[in-house]
């Protein structure tokens, strides 16, 4: 029983925690870009 009860609770969290970063809503929206660098440090 305490098996399936700890199965339950992990999942869950899981499952709370995947449905909270799916519905954020900044998920879909590119963060804007900035000046554009050629890879060398200044």
């Amino acid at each position: 029983m305490i098996d399936a009860l700890s199965l339950l609770i992990s999942h869950g969290v899981i499952l709370l925690a995947a449905w909270r970063l799916l519905s954020r809503p900044d998920l879909d929206r590119d963060p804007p870009s900035g000046p554009e660098r050629d890879g060398r440090d200044a």
